[in-house]
């Protein structure tokens, strides 16, 4: 959807989401792509190096800390209550993303400030802030920081079926 929130600029700037990282009670993740390998170390972080070229930070909950994180979860009420889970940021600088893989969950992925080029099945797409992307379990999908950019998951809760 594209321009589904025009002129979002994000919630989060990258200082705030490394103080995060560094919390024991909050939960992250650094990715490091090296040629067609990722690197994956999990916080919290004394030091989050933020700079390095074709890598990813990823703070899960933040709406569980940051007002405007949680006021940004409110805007997918049309979802059930019960279904809500979380918003995790993620920052990343060019070339950074986490690879290939498929969530067991519902995902609104969030375009902040910055480009990320996704790959959903066999279609590309180019998010630009405020762009959104629906992603239903089990659907494979790679996002490629082309910026420094940020992405919002709003995630979702799958309901187990008995």
């Amino acid at each position: 959807m594209p321009q589904a929130l025009p002129g979002f600029g994000g919630v989060i700037d990258k200082r705030a989401l490394a103080a995060l990282a560094a919390r024991d009670d909050v939960e992250s993740r650094m990715v490091e792509r090296r040629g067609a390998l990722r690197d994956t170390r999990h916080g919290p972080f004394a030091k989050a190096i933020l700079e390095k070229r074709r890598s990813t930070l990823l703070v899960s909950g933040v709406n569980l800390h940051l007002a405007a994180a949680d006021a940004l979860l409110r805007r997918f009420a049309f979802v059930p209550q019960a279904r809500l889970d979380d918003v995790m940021v993620s920052y990343a600088t060019p070339g950074g993303g986490v690879g290939p893989h498929v969530d067991s969950y519902d995902v609104f992925l969030l375009q902040g400030p910055g480009r990320r080029r996704w790959r959903v099945v066999q279609k590309e797409y180019i998010a630009h802030p405020g762009d959104l992307l629906y992603l239903p379990p089990g659907v494979e999908h790679d996002g490629v920081a082309l910026d420094e950019c940020y992405t919002y998951s709003i995630g979702f809760r799958a309901p187990r079926m008995r």
